[in-house]
C-alpha cells in the first residue's frame, strides 16, 4: 500500500501546466520600424558623454523570455519526477512525507478489525479504481488526440525550419545593402582666426552624419518591412497547429486524464515541444528589434549633437 501510494503521488506531480501555448505565442513582439523598435528597447545613456545605446530587445521580449524559462523548467521538473517513478519496482522508494504517513495510517486503520473478506473487499475496490484509471488512459479518443497534437508538432518544426532558412537569407541580403552605405561628399572648412588650423563647419558635419545614418536607416526599414511580411505569412499557420496541441492538453486535464506513465510523460512532452518552439520564433523577432534600434542610435546621437570630431 504504501508504494501504490508514493507512486500515485508522483503520477499526479507529472502533468503538463495548465497554460494555452498560443497566449505565449501571441505576446511576441513584431518588429516595427527602427525608430519604434529603438523605443521599445532598453537604452542606456553613458554618463560621461550623454550617448544612448541599446542594451537589449526591451521589456517585453525579457518578459516572455522569463515566462517561456520558468514554465519550461516547471515542465522540466514534472518530467524528471515522473520518470523517477516509472521504473519504482526496481527502485527504493523515498520516505513519505507526514502527510503521507497520515494517509497510510488511515487506510490502515480503516482495515483494523476487518474479517478477511472485508479487506479482501475493500483491496478490490483498490483495485478497480487503478485499472479505471488504466483503462481512461487507454481511451481511444484521446490517445487519437495526443497523436494529432505530436503530429502537429511535427509541422510545427517543419515551418520553423523554413522561416529560420528564410530570416537567415533576408537577413544577408539587406546586411550587404547597408554595408554599401558610405558616407559621401566633404565639409568646407574654415580658418580659425589667429591659429594656423582650419576646421570643418559643424552644422555640415552634422547633415552629414544624418544623412549617412538616415540612408541606412531606410535600409533597415525595408528589410523589417519584409521580416514582418515574412513572420506574418507563418504565424497563423504556426498558431493553428499550436491549438491542436493546447486543445489535447486541455481534453487530457494536462495529464490527470491519464494514469499510465508513459501517456503522461508524453503529455508533459507535447507541450514542452510547443513551448520550446516559439524560442525561435521570438529570437527573429527580438534581433530585428535590437538590431534596427542600436542602427538607430546613430541618428539618435546625431541628433543630440554627438558629432565626430572636432565638433563634439
Amino acid at each position: 500500500m504504501a508504494i501504490f501510494f508514493l507512486v500515485t503521488t508522483a503520477l499526479q506531480a507529472q502533468k503538463a501546466l495548465p497554460i494555452e501555448v498560443n497566449g505565449l505565442l501571441a505576446k511576441v513582439p513584431m518588429p516595427q520600424n527602427s525608430k519604434a523598435n529603438f523605443h521599445m528597447c532598453t537604452v542606456v545613456t553613458d554618463n560621461s558623454n550623454g550617448m544612448v545605446s541599446v542594451k537589449d530587445a526591451g521589456a517585453a521580449v525579457n518578459d516572455l523570455e522569463a515566462t517561456m524559462q520558468k514554465d519550461m523548467t516547471d515542465l522540466a521538473n514534472a518530467s524528471m519526477s515522473g520518470g523517477s517513478y516509472n521504473s519504482y519496482s526496481t527502485s527504493t522508494p523515498s520516505a513519505p512525507s507526514a502527510e503521507q504517513i497520515a494517509q497510510m495510517q488511515q487506510q490502515a486503520q480503516q482495515m483494523k478489525g476487518m474479517t478477511p473478506e472485508q479487506a479482501q473487499q475493500m483491496a478490490q475496490q483498490m483495485q478497480h479504481t487503478q485499472s479505471q484509471g488504466a483503462s481512461h488512459a487507454a481511451n481511444p479518443a484521446l490517445m487519437q488526440e495526443l497523436g494529432k497534437a505530436q503530429e502537429a508538432m511535427g509541422q510545427v518544426h517543419m515551418m520553423f525550419n523554413e522561416l529560420s532558412t528564410k530570416a537567415s537569407q533576408l537577413g544577408g541580403e539587406y546586411q550587404q545593402k547597408i554595408d554599401q552605405v558610405k558616407q559621401t561628399g566633404n565639409c568646407p572648412e574654415f580658418k580659425v582666426p589667429h591659429a594656423d588650423l582650419a576646421l570643418p563647419h559643424c552644422d555640415c558635419v552634422k547633415n552629414r552624419a544624418l544623412d549617412y545614418y538616415q540612408r541606412r536607416v531606410v535600409i533597415e526599414d525595408e528589410y523589417l518591412q519584409k521580416v514582418n511580411e515574412l513572420l506574418e505569412s507563418y504565424i497563423p499557420k504556426i498558431r493553428a497547429q499550436i491549438a491542436i496541441v493546447d486543445k489535447a492538453e486541455q481534453d487530457l486535464n494536462y495529464g490527470d486524464a491519464v494514469t499510465i506513465p508513459a501517456f503522461k510523460t508524453q503529455v508533459v512532452g507535447v507541450q514542452q515541444q510547443a513551448i520550446a518552439a516559439i524560442i525561435p520564433l521570438l529570437g527573429i523577432s527580438s534581433n530585428a528589434i535590437k538590431d534596427s534600434g542600436t542602427l538607430y542610435t546613430g541618428v539618435e546621437n546625431t541628433n543630440n549633437g554627438h558629432l565626430p570630431d572636432p565638433c563634439q
